[in-house]
């Protein structure tokens, strides 16, 4: 890591509990600046004892300062951690203000040191029971894709990834392994899907992939599931990403993309689609308890069954740089190797700051 290098990870910590395993969680990825957390269950209640637990146990990791969003649909709310060091807040768009636009709730916009743009960030947390509700969400995230601007948007978006040219497809579950009242929240409804056939349903990320948005797992080529193998009958699925604008997407910094993943170690807790023993959140959805472990991307098998961790939560995190030092504006292109180069490209390509937005830095529609 350089000072001309940013970190920004997604931590889905499993029902908001274990926050003093918050520090061992983020130790696995040294020098963040940003981190984007799911799960925070009661967080907002008792004056927001437990985020500012949380926000004191990772201060001494130079995350030392957080915004809660609540969630509109339950209690499991949504946090971004910031190293106030580096990254100055410049807005903070919750649901409880007059004039947010629903396409702004849980925005986050940061000034990092000069090293860019202002920089929008938001951690996410999607309906797991209804691909029409997943949609939904999608489409109100497509502004983030214009080529202006530059945003960061992670977490558990309960959905598998449309598949990409540049990698092995993406893992297909076989949702006939669930009982039938479970098999339709992540599969496509009936009248778009062949009668006694069940498939993925990837329409709201397939939204986002359209209209521009990269996933960093896509642009690494790791396909590291982020579902508990043992829970998902052995499977798996990677339902938590990490989709960054265009322009942020060519500042990624080859190699920086990594997925520690949990092991099943609380069988008492389930997977996002339903399998396991469980007391779902109303509304919301919970995840499997466990230890971390880095898991290479085509071992679904192996893939988070480390035995005997008891750590919780999914961690993906990555690196982008500066311009001058390898970011953008640049190009990807194909290297002997087969990893990515960046290529920069000449000065004053770069579409300078707040272009196409308007008076209150939003972007252009």
């Amino acid at each position: 890591m350089t000072m001309h290098e940013l970190g920004i990870a997604t931590l889905n910590l499993e029902n908001g509990e274990r926050i003093d395993l918050l520090p061992e969680l983020v130790a696995r990825v040294p020098g963040l600046d940003v981190l984007l957390l799911q799960e925070g269950r009661g967080w907002d209640c008792r004056g927001q004892k437990r985020r500012f637990q949380a926000e004191s146990l990772l201060a001494a990791m130079g995350l030392d300062r957080s915004f809660l969003t609540r969630s509109t649909r339950g209690t499991l709310h949504e946090l971004v951690f910031i190293r106030s060091a580096r990254m100055r807040p410049l807005a903070h768009y919750t649901p409880d203000l007059p004039d947010v636009f629903h396409d702004q709730i849980g925005a986050v916009q940061l000034l990092a040191g000069g090293l860019m743009p202002p920089l929008t960030v938001r951690s996410v947390q999607w309906p797991h029971w209804s691909g029409d509700a997943r949609l939904n969400e999608a489409l109100r995230l497509t502004r983030y894709a214009a080529p202006d601007a530059c945003a960061v948007i992670a977490g558990d978006f309960n959905s598998l990834y449309p598949d990409c040219e540049t990698h092995v497809a993406e893992f297909e579950p076989d949702w006939t392994q669930l009982p039938p009242y479970k098999r339709h929240h992540k599969t496509l409804p009936p009248g778009l899907r062949s009668p006694g056939t069940l498939v993925s349903d990837r329409r709201a990320l397939t939204t986002l992939a359209e209209a521009g948005l990269r996933s960093a797992g896509c642009i690494a080529g790791d396909m590291t599931p982020t579902i508990n193998a043992d829970t998902d009958h052995g499977q798996g699925g990677r339902i938590d990403h990490i989709l960054l604008s265009p322009m942020l997407a060519r500042a990624v910094i080859p190699g920086s993309y990594q997925v520690n993943v949990s092991d099943a170690g609380n069988p008492g807790k389930r997977s996002p689609d339903g399998l396991g023993a469980a007391r779902p959140d109303p509304g919301e959805v919970q995840h499997d308890a466990g230890g971390l472990v880095t898991a290479p991307s085509t071992d679904h098998a192996a893939a988070g069954t480390r035995p005997g961790a008891g750590t919780p939560g999914w961690l993906c995190s990555m690196r982008v740089a500066a311009p001058d030092h390898g970011g953008y504006p640049a190009t990807f292109v194909p290297s002997g190797a087969g990893g990515p180069v960046v290529v920069c490209a000449p000065p004053g390509q770069f579409p300078p700051a707040g272009a196409g937005g308007d008076a209150g830095g939003r972007p252009g529609r």
